[in-house]
C-alpha cells in the first residue's frame, strides 16, 4: 500500500494540474504544489468543536477534502493591526480546528523528513496558524523539513472555567486542541514524507507558554522530541483554579447567566461572547501582570500540573533538547500598547510599588527614567528583563544543570527604515516582541516589505539554525564543529559559560552573560508578581 500510495503521490503531483492527493486516517485530501513546496491547507484535525467540550478526532469524510485554502481563524476580537501585519484572516468561526502543512517537493510517503510544528502566539486571544506571516513554504523549501501550523480555541471559548465537574466548563480546551493536533500529526505525517519520531514543536509568546506546558504535562510527551521556546513571558503567572473560576463567574454574569448554567452560555452568539470576554479582560485581576495575558490556562493538577516556573525549579519536565530565546525589547509592545500616553515619574513609581512593593526602590534605582515626563522607555526595559530575559536565563541554567542540551539566543534587530511602516511605530529600531518571526519565516517580502541584503543574511542564518535543530537536535548541524559561526551550547560548566547567540546586523555574534548582574539580582527574588 505504501508503494502504491508513493507512486500515486508522485504521479499526481508531477503529471496533473488538479493537485496532490494523499489519503489520511480520516479520508483523502487534495493539496497544491508549486516549485517551492507542496501545501495542504485547512486540514481538519478534529470535528467542529462543541462549546466548552473537548474536541474529538475527525470522523471519516466521503470524497476528497479540498486542502488548497486556509480555513477561518478561531473566534477572536477585531484584529485590525494584526491583519495589516499578516497575523489574521478576514473570516473567523467556531469551526476552526484546522492545520496547514508545507512539504518539500521531494518528499514521498514513508520518508524521514523532520517535522516542525508551530504554535502561534497572541496572548491566548488572537491570531491563527493560517496567517500569511506564518506561511511555511520557504522553511520547507530551504530547510528541507515539513512545517505544520495549527489553530486552537482562544479566549473564553478556549479557556473558560465555570466549575470542575460534569456539566461545567473546565477550561484549558485550547491546550487540548493543540494536543489533538499533535496526535493527528503523529498518526498521519508519515503519509506526507515526515518522520513521527523527529518532531520539533516551537511557539512564540502564548505559543511558547503552550510548548512549555506540553513539556511539564507529559500528556503529549510521545508526540514531540525537541522544543523551541521563543519569548516566553515567564513572570506572567498561569491562573489557579480559583482565579480561573472567579474570572468565569464574572464572564457568566456579563452574559446574564449563572456559571452553573452552561446551556445559557451556549445560547449566546459569538458577538455576545466577545463582548463579555472584553468586559472581563479589562476588569480586575489578582495579578497586575495577568492583565497583559488575561485568558491564560490554569493549573488544575491534571492538564496543567503546576505553574511553569515551579515545574522547572522542581525538575518536573520532559528532558528534550531545547532552544530558548528572547528579543532585546520584548516589553515595548506591552508597555506602549497598554500606556498609549506618556507615563510620568510619579505614576511610574506608583506602578512599581503596585507590581512588587518590596523591590520597588531597588528597581527604581536601576531603571530610573531619563525623561521624568515619560517613563515608558525604562518601564519597557524593566518589563523585558523581569518578564522575559532573566527568567529565560534562569530556565536555561536549570536545564543546563540537568545536562539537557540547550541553546540560548537573543534577537537584536528592529524594523529598519527600508521595511518600516507606520504600524507599531514604537518598534522601529527596537527588537519588539515577535520581531523575529517574519525573519524566521521569511515572509516580510510576501507582505510587501523589502529586506536589505544584511537582513536577508540574518534571516537565512536563523532559518538554517532552526531547521538544523529540527533535523539534528543541534542548530549547528550534525556536529558542534562547523564552518562559519558556531552557536555554543548554553552551559554552566564550560570555561566560557552562559553564552547566547545574538542575531543582528551587520553580523551576528556570541555574547557571554550580557545581563549577568541584573539577572543575578532577579534570581534572588521570586519572579512572579503575584
Amino acid at each position: 500500500m505504501v508503494l502504491i500510495l508513493e507512486f500515486f503521490f508522485i504521479i499526481l503531483w508531477i503529471g496533473t494540474c488538479t493537485g496532490v492527493f494523499v489519503e489520511t486516517t480520516s479520508g483523502w485530501i487534495r493539496g497544491a504544489a508549486n516549485r517551492r513546496a507542496i501545501s495542504f491547507l485547512g486540514v481538519p484535525f478534529a470535528d467542529p468543536p462543541r462549546r466548552w467540550e473537548d474536541a474529538q478526532p475527525p470522523r471519516r469524510w466521503r470524497g476528497v477534502w479540498d486542502a488548497r485554502r486556509v480555513r477561518p481563524m478561531c473566534i477572536q476580537p477585531a484584529c485590525v493591526t494584526g491583519q495589516r501585519l499578516g497575523l489574521c484572516l478576514s473570516q473567523m468561526s467556531e469551526d476552526c480546528l484546522y492545520l496547514n502543512m508545507y512539504v518539500p517537493v521531494d518528499a514521498t510517503p514513508g520518508g524521514n523528513k523532520s517535522v516542525m510544528v508551530f504554535i502561534h502566539g497572541g496572548n491566548f486571544l488572537s491570531y491563527t496558524g493560517g496567517a500569511a506571516l506564518f506561511n511555511g513554504e520557504t522553511i520547507a523549501e530551504r530547510g528541507d523539513v515539513i512545517l505544520v501550523t495549527i489553530n486552537y480555541r482562544l479566549g473564553a471559548l478556549g479557556f473558560l472555567v465555570t466549575g470542575s465537574g460534569p456539566g461545567a466548563a473546565t477550561g484549558n480546551y485550547g491546550l487540548k486542541d493543540q494536543r489533538l493536533a499533535l496526535y493527528w500529526i503523529n498518526r498521519n505525517i508519515d503519509r506526507f514524507g515526515g518522520d513521527p519520531q523527529k518532531v520539533t514543536i516551537f511557539g512564540q509568546s502564548a505559543g511558547a507558554v503552550s510548548a512549555a506546558i506540553h513539556m511539564i504535562s507529559r500528556k503529549a510527551d510521545r508526540y514531540f522530541q525537541q522544543v523551541i521556546i521563543q519569548s516566553l513571558p515567564f513572570s506572567i503567572p498561569l491562573k489557579t483554579f480559583n482565579e480561573a473560576y472567579e474570572q468565569g463567574s464574572r464572564f457568566s454574569e456579563a452574559l446574564s447567566c449563572s456559571p452553573q448554567d452552561l446551556p445559557c452560555l451556549r445560547r449566546k452568539t459569538p458577538r455576545e461572547i466577545l463582548r463579555a470576554q472584553g468586559h472581563v479582560t479589562s476588569g480586575k485581576s489578582s495579578s497586575l501582570l495577568q492583565r497583559f495575558m488575561p485568558w491564560t490556562p490554569h493549573y488544575d493538577g491534571n492538564e496543567v500540573p503546576m505553574d511553569i516556573q515551579t515545574a522547572f525549579q522542581r525538575r518536573l519536565y520532559g528532558r528534550k533538547p531545547i532552544i530558548i530565546g528572547t528579543t532585546t525589547n520584548e516589553g515595548a509592545s506591552y508597555v506602549y500598547e497598554y500606556f498609549r500616553n506618556p507615563l510620568n515619574a510619579i505614576s511610574y513609581s506608583a506602578l512599581l510599588m503596585m507590581l512588587k512593593p518590596k523591590d520597588a526602590f531597588t528597581w527604581l534605582s536601576r531603571y530610573y527614567p531619563r525623561d521624568p515626563n515619560d517613563s515608558r522607555e525604562k518601564l519597557s526595559e524593566l518589563t523585558t528583563d523581569f518578564i522575559f530575559t532573566c527568567p529565560a536565563r534562569k530556565f536555561a541554567k536549570i536545564v543546563s544543570e540537568d545536562r539537557v542540551p540547550i541553546w540560548m539566543y537573543v534577537f537584536n534587530h528592529g524594523l529598519s527604515p527600508l521595511n518600516g511602516t507606520r504600524i507599531l511605530e514604537y518598534c522601529h529600531a527596537r527588537a519588539c516582541h515577535g520581531g523575529e518571526l517574519p525573519y524566521l519565516f521569511q515572509t516580510l517580502q510576501r507582505l510587501g516589505l523589502p529586506l536589505s541584503i544584511e537582513e536577508m543574511q540574518m534571516s537565512d542564518e536563523m532559518l538554517i539554525y532552526w531547521t538544523n535543530f529540527a533535523k539534528f537536535g543541534n542548530p549547528n548541524g550534525e556536529s558542534e564543529i562547523v564552518t562559519g559561526n558556531q552557536w555554543p551550547r548554553y552551559s554552566t560548566n564550560q570555561s566560557y559559560p552562559l553564552t547566547s547567540y545574538r542575531f543582528q546586523i551587520p553580523s551576528s555574534d556570541v555574547v557571554v552573560d550580557n545581563l549577568g548582574v541584573t539577572c543575578d539580582q532577579f534570581d534572588q527574588n521570586d519572579f512572579s508578581a503575584k
